[in-house]
């Protein structure tokens, strides 16, 4: 569902998809050139689930690393592979139809309010930091 008008990972019918990979080279300042690039990540992962701002907008920060020390290089990137999926009860499920609800734990208040999710460790915030040798 790629588009140049749409954010990463947006389809035209406004659901979410896995649409990010990391990717490395390695270059020469002897020859001025970039090797090929390589894939690093081993999963496909989603960076539009909706986990910060009471679990209602994505965020991944700029959690991209690498570390070298003479011929070795290590790679570092944020990944959404482990994020367990769920529904928003206050949007009565998926209104939005994005795809992109956790997990989470909320009850509804007599008020019509909801409680806090009560179980954040449960899959819903499992936005991990994943890495790999470097070309």
């Amino acid at each position: 569902c790629y588009s140049p008008q749409r954010p990463l990972g947006n389809c035209a019918d406004r659901s979410t998809v896995p649409s990010l990979d990391a990717f490395a080279a390695s270059g020469s300042t002897a020859t001025l050139s970039w090797s090929s690039a390589s894939r690093l990540s081993e999963v496909t992962s989603n960076p539009n689930w909706e986990q910060f701002g009471g679990r209602t907008s994505p965020f991944g920060g700029d959690y991209l690393y690498i570390s070298s020390v003479g011929t070795f290089s290590y790679g570092v990137w944020t990944d959404w592979r482990d994020v367990v999926a769920g529904s928003d009860p206050r949007e009565g499920g998926d209104s939005d139809a994005d795809s992109a609800d956790v997990h989470q734990c909320r009850t509804q208040n007599p008020d019509g309010s909801f409680t806090i999710d009560t179980c954040p460790y449960a899959g819903g915030l499992d936005q991990n930091i994943y890495g790999d040798v470097t070309p």
